[in-house]
């Protein structure tokens, strides 16, 4: 005990263990020694069921992979797959196996034919048509009601039900409405051809076309553009450029192309599903919505928003991803049309490998770890040496535990770690305890409730069957109940009924060595002294009184042997002359 400094250590027994109160501190740099050993870096202590040893931990496996019907020789392999016939996969039912016979198809029934197939046999008598040869003909209700379109009772016989929603009346809840051209090069027989000022549309013969329009008889006025009054007098350096009407509405003047200037919108810039708007000199960016996607268009790559993702594509938009972004999707992350990496409800998964600070992915059994400080990368390393317990699967318990090992016995479903002392070595349930004895041969300690005076052991309807206890004391409130040489040792007890034994004349209080000290019988106090029976006063609250009749017993056995009845017993008790 030198070397051990505690402020308190106790051992109750020779072969119990050491409680040390306060903790045991192992300062730093200073070893835990077992067995003359310190152990290795990731170990930890384990009993063997008579010393302590220091254990490594279990291997894990590497992940599970998906399994693939079509794989061969890989752990994905399916094995034991059952042969299917050919209609498992095809479906026909000319791959079945043991069709029926299908007979020929019955012709149709005559009721007029005979001695054919089409003959009906076992025709029933008909009924002759007459109202009045009917049986168990019905109570006929009363003429229906007109049904009235308003009534909105359901329960009226007026009210009509189901009746059909009926058309609004507004052209906008038609369906199938027909297309109504908005321009007239939206007609099929209208020419697309651009017209100039002055001209009109003309029938050619094939369609409606801009043409000349053919003046009056009486008719002048310029035949030229310059020659109009409110138009501009030529054409000089004006090429490229576009009429507009001046800002006095007066005239006609000259402007440059939009592409050359600014443009101020008022209103809405509008255009219809399909319709794009392109920007930069080879139309490198392409903005436009087809009905359902907004789409965001350049050479090299595909944006849009689709309900409920907002999705990068590339430039093929159907199938080249490069993220996702979704609400209750997560965000995906695409190399190559393969997805890589994926935000979840509950964290991330990562699809493929992680490649730490120099671009590696590891090699099995490797682990990520951190450079560590302020420019911390992941690295990856070899995990630290060392093993554990050991995890069985089985029916059976494995032969060779070691303290701490786990046993998943199969054939219960229970989890069972092994528990291995200086006293005893055994397997004890991890899982909760079963419909089975609960084995405490382990247990060191006090069961103890949560809160004081409050938890019971069994209830009114649920009571404990047998209740074995030592040689201590039961505690009931403030009272003791003890065991002594095979009895039970009782304080002073208060019945609140009758002290009645199961078998008659079978049992004594007291014996010959361990008498009733007093016996209290109502009012007066009854026992036995020396040679004589003593009768006290004794009241209620207070002390017995000193005894007030002496009955000598060899005259109270004399009583007994003359008397053949209670009333000749109580005669030869009242004469018998009281002792000094």
């Amino acid at each position: 005990m030198s070397k051990l400094l505690a402020n308190q250590i106790s051992n109750y027994n020779d072969n119990g263990p050491v409680e040390v109160k306060d903790g045991v501190n192992i300062p730093t740099g200073k070893p835990l020694q077992v067995a003359g050993g310190a152990g290795t870096s990731g170990q930890y202590l384990t009993s063997t069921g008579s010393s302590i040893a220091w254990s490594t931990l279990p291997s894990i496996p590497a992940a599970q992979v998906q399994t693939d019907w079509n794989a061969s020789g890989t752990i994905a392999e399916i094995l034991n797959k059952p042969t299917l016939a050919t209609v498992a996969t095809s479906g026909s039912y000319t791959d079945l196996l043991n069709t029926p016979t299908i007979p020929s198809a019955q012709v149709q029934s005559d009721w007029n034919a005979s001695g054919t197939l089409a003959e009906i046999l076992n025709k029933p008598t008909l009924f002759s048509g007459s109202y009045n040869d009917l049986t168990d003909k019905p109570t006929i209700p009363s003429a229906q009601i007109q049904s009235d379109w308003n009534q909105s009772t359901n329960s009226a016989l007026d009210f009509i039900k189901n009746k059909p929603a009926l058309f609004s009346g507004s052209y906008t809840d038609l369906s199938n409405k027909p297309t109504i051209p908005a321009n007239l090069s939206d007609l099929s027989d209208v020419s697309s051809t651009a017209p100039n000022n002055n001209e009109v549309l003309k029938w050619n013969g094939t369609n409606w076309a801009p043409a000349t329009d053919a003046t009056g008889g009486g008719g002048g006025g310029s035949t030229t553009f310059l020659g109009l009054t409110d138009t501009p007098a030529n054409f000089t350096s004006q090429a490229g450029k576009y009429l507009k009407v001046n800002a006095g509405a007066t005239a006609l003047e000259y402007v440059d192309p939009i592409e050359t200037g600014d443009i101020t919108f008022g209103g809405h810039l509008h255009l219809p599903d399909g319709k794009q708007i392109r920007l930069g000199n080879d139309n490198d960016l392409k903005i436009y919505h087809d009905g359902v996607h907004n789409f965001f268009v350049t050479t090299t790559h595909t944006t849009y928003y689709e309900t409920p993702y907002f999705v990068l594509r590339g430039p093929d938009n159907t199938t080249d991803f490069y993220a996702t972004f979704g609400n209750n999707d997560g965000c995906k992350f695409y190399w190559n049309h393969s997805l890589k990496l994926s935000t979840q409800e509950h964290g991330i998964r990562i699809f493929g490998g992680i490649k730490d600070k120099d671009n590696q992915l590891g090699t099995a059994g490797q682990i990520l770890s951190t450079t560590g400080g302020a420019t911390a990368e992941l690295d990856w390393i070899d995990a630290p040496s060392g093993g554990g317990a050991t995890v069985t699967t089985d029916d059976s318990a494995p032969s060779s535990p070691s303290d701490g090992d786990l046993w998943w016995k199969s054939d219960e479903g229970r989890l069972k770690v092994y528990y291995a002392d200086a006293n005893s070595s055994q397997w004890v349930d991890a899982s909760p305890p079963a419909n089975t004895d609960i084995d405490l041969t382990s247990f060191t300690g006090h069961i103890l409730p949560a809160t004081h005076d409050q938890q019971d052991i069994g209830s009114a309807n649920k009571k404990i069957r047998d209740l074995y206890l030592g040689s201590n004391s039961l505690h009931l409130g403030t009272v003791d109940i003890t065991e002594s040489s095979g009895k039970l040792v009782l304080p002073a007890v208060e019945m609140t009924g009758h002290f009645i034994p199961d078998t008659n004349a079978a049992y004594d209080l007291g014996n010959a060595e361990y008498k009733i000290r007093h016996l209290f019988l109502s009012d007066n106090t009854m026992y036995f002294q020396g040679d004589f029976l003593k009768v006290a006063q004794h009241n209620s609250g207070g002390s017995a009184q000193s005894p007030s009749y002496l009955i000598p017993l060899a005259k109270l056995k004399d009583a007994l042997n003359a008397s053949n009845d209670y009333e000749a017993f109580k005669t030869a008790i009242l004469a018998i002359t009281d002792a000094t």
